[in-house]
């Protein structure tokens, strides 16, 4: 068994490593001081000259903002730079995905569930009334958190199997059972690849910590926010099961009430499905 998850961590480094690096021209924007003036003549210069990364982020900012918007300069006013940056990657990293993991049998629920989770964080930041480029950010995490899965079964040669679908009675175990089964977990994985493509360390925390929020009092709460996203997103779950699954060290830290969480759920559900 050992040996097989050996075998198993050295596929999925190596998976790692051959997948793309982000492109130079990216990766320079992504490293840029995001406070700069420069900055946003930097970033609209280079989607200006690249249709298809224009269309695609343009796309992204309205699915996420929940309204149309047709220019640049309007994705910058509603989401703010910072976030806008991330985007870019993220246009990358939706390209790449669907090119270097094609053989994955189910990859449209992956970027269907992607879309979920960025949602339901959006609706939970409203809660916390986040300033627009902060509530952006967890709309970028949603879209890329689960990046490890994708990793996991292509270096496990299981292309065939289905991707989403964690009932939410084992949402707290997924990531012991991989790390007991494969030796580590799609978490610790997703945080290798965006390293590796330079996201924000912000994002970075949220893929490592977005199964495991509260680790021996240490709370990460970027992570507890897409936990608790991914509850928003179950038809079935409601606020006493809730509290009663999680206990409730994990939703005080979060300062998330039961009408919070069931007002977010309500606000998902209404969205008819080609809005998720």
């Amino acid at each position: 068994m050992e040996d097989k998850k050996k075998k198993l961590a050295r596929q999925v480094a190596e998976l790692i490593e051959v997948l793309p690096p982000m492109p130079e021209n990216i990766s320079r924007l992504m490293n840029a001081d995001a406070e700069s003036p420069k900055t946003y003549s930097h970033v609209r210069n280079l989607i200006e000259i690249d249709p298809g990364l224009c269309s695609d982020l343009l796309h992204l900012a309205s699915a996420l903002c929940r309204g149309r918007i047709e220019t640049i300069d309007e994705a910058v006013e509603r989401i703010g730079i910072c976030a806008l940056v991330q985007f870019i990657g993220i246009s990358f990293a939706r390209k790449t995905i669907a090119k270097e993991f094609s053989a994955i049998k189910c990859l449209d629920d992956y970027f269907e569930h992607s879309r979920d989770i960025s949602l339901c964080c959006q609706f939970l930041a409203d809660f916390y009334d986040m300033p627009s480029h902060q509530k952006e950010m967890y709309a970028v995490a949603g879209l890329i958190h689960d990046i490890g899965r994708l990793i996991i079964l292509v270096a496990s040669n299981k292309k065939t199997v289905h991707l989403m679908g964690t009932s939410w009675d084992k949402m707290k175990s997924i990531v012991n059972d991989e790390k007991e089964i494969l030796g580590l977990d799609h978490c610790e994985v997703g945080m290798q690849l965006c390293r590796k493509w330079n996201f924000a360390p912000i994002l970075q925390e949220i893929v490592l910590r977005h199964h495991t929020p509260l680790i021996d009092g240490d709370f990460s709460f970027a992570g507890g926010l897409i936990f608790i996203a991914h509850f928003v997103s179950f038809s079935d779950m409601t606020g006493a099961i809730l509290s009663t699954m999680l206990g409730p060290e994990l939703l005080d830290r979060l300062h998330i009430s039961m009408s919070n969480f069931t007002e977010a759920q309500r606000i998902f559900q209404s969205l008819p499905a080609k809005r998720r």
